[in-house]
């Protein structure tokens, strides 16, 4: 089931990363400003924060099997008006149903691995989950730059058609619904316990419990990194740093590469100190907090970096250690929150954090068009993103403390 929710997640982020990658093309064809195009990117998230919001809470009651498949086939679906004429209009609106469908994505698929693995041996699989984007990316961007460059843009949409097509008849057949209850136990048989009951907690006590307040502000702030490498480090690449589309379909996979390698030691990592007895705070709380600095530091630097591997260097950490934040985010926030009420709480949480998604692509656009040249829009763009990071990493340090929340909030089961 991991594996087939890893996949899920692969093209969940290749429907997204499909835009950036053909930006020129598709800004050339349609004849888009940057500010044009920025609101294209952006109107993927016009739906994704409340969308992921209503279909959580519809997760705590419908089996996540049907609820993955169904976002899979409109996925899918919303990939073919490229293949007639399209305008502005009609490409922003398949955006903003595909950013509807894939709103939910990220808290479902979550909430149905957890449903197999008790708290303690969480880590791995969420990281594993994480993983996904930037394993399909780095695999997939090369595929998808030479589609375009051999039949054009609109065919590398219809390839992510096919593949989506793929999956959900796939799901259809081996999805399954776990039971593994919020404690972890199981029957001596081996099959999972049945979900305890838990006391219901207030929503509002969890969202402004310390824990989800900090971890939510650095995944804001990371979330507005990952929308920014999404939509315009592409055309970053080619337009200020001068490196061919080809060239840019390889280089755009470092982050990615990085983002899978980033998560999946810390998945590990993380799981090891756990065993050890190392307290969540430190092992979760604190690594993720320390990750997004860094990552804050290398977005100020590389614009000023030295051209060159130097600056691809700090480029790849930028974008891609940040993201270590939405797996202990997902972990810290199950934590604190009573089984019956994750994937509402989930879907919350990514509801909210996803509006950096909303903003950054179309502020950038702003940016970059005011500026005096492109060069010093980018530059600006990537400064206030670090700092933002740099906040966001800070307060996740100080207030995600999640042992100590679930005590407050009377959870005795983690």
């Amino acid at each position: 089931m991991t594996f087939l929710l890893l996949v899920f997640m692969l093209i969940n982020f290749l429907d997204k990363a499909v835009l950036g990658l053909a930006a020129k093309p598709i800004m050339h064809d349609l004849g888009l400003s940057p500010s044009e195009y920025g609101l294209l990117s952006s109107g993927f998230y016009f739906l994704f924060s409340l969308s992921a919001i209503l279909v959580g809470f519809a997760s705590d009651r419908v089996p996540t099997k049907w609820l993955l498949m169904t976002m899979a086939v409109v996925w899918a679906l919303t990939m073919l008006p490229v293949l007639a004429p399209v305008g502005f209009g009609v490409l922003l609106a398949s955006r903003v149903v595909l950013g509807a469908a894939e709103g939910p994505a990220n808290p479902v698929a979550m909430h149905a691995v957890h449903k197999w693995f008790p708290n303690e041996k969480r880590s791995l699989p969420t990281a594993l989950l994480n993983v996904g984007p930037g394993v399909g990316v780095a695999l997939a961007s090369p595929l998808l730059v030479a589609v375009i460059a051999a039949f054009g843009w609109r065919w590398a949409f219809v390839s992510l058609f096919a593949v989506g097509v793929v999956w959900a008849l796939l799901w259809a057949v081996l999805g399954k619904e776990g039971s593994v209850s919020g404690a972890g136990s199981q029957h001596p048989s081996g099959t999972p316990a049945a979900v305890p009951e838990e006391p219901r907690i207030p929503y509002r006590r969890i969202l402004l419990s310390g824990t989800w307040l900090g971890g939510f502000v650095g995944a804001f702030a990371a979330y507005w990194a990952l929308a920014l490498l999404i939509a315009w480090v592409p055309p970053y690449l080619e337009t200020v740093l001068g490196y061919s589309p080809a060239t840019t379909g390889t280089l755009v996979v470092l982050p990615w590469i990085a983002t899978a390698v980033f998560n999946l030691a810390q998945g590990v990592f993380t799981q090891w100190l756990m065993r050890r007895g190392v307290s969540s705070r430190m092992a979760r709380g604190v690594l993720g907090g320390v990750g997004i600095l860094v990552a804050g530091v290398a977005m100020l630097l590389f614009p000023v970096a030295p051209g060159g591997w130097p600056q691809l260097a700090l480029l790849t950490v930028a974008f891609g250690l940040g993201g270590i934040l939405f797996a202990i985010g997902v972990t810290v926030t199950s934590e604190i929150t009573p089984t019956r009420q994750r994937g509402s709480v989930l879907s919350i949480t990514v509801g909210i954090v996803t509006t950096a998604g909303l903003l950054a692509p179309y502020v950038t656009g702003l940016i970059i068009e005011s500026a005096p040249d492109p060069a010093a829009g980018y530059g600006l763009a990537f400064t206030a993103a670090g700092a933002l990071m740099l906040v966001g990493g800070l307060l996740a340090v100080i207030f995600a403390r999640p042992e100590r929340d679930a005590r407050r909030l009377g959870r005795t089961h983690p």
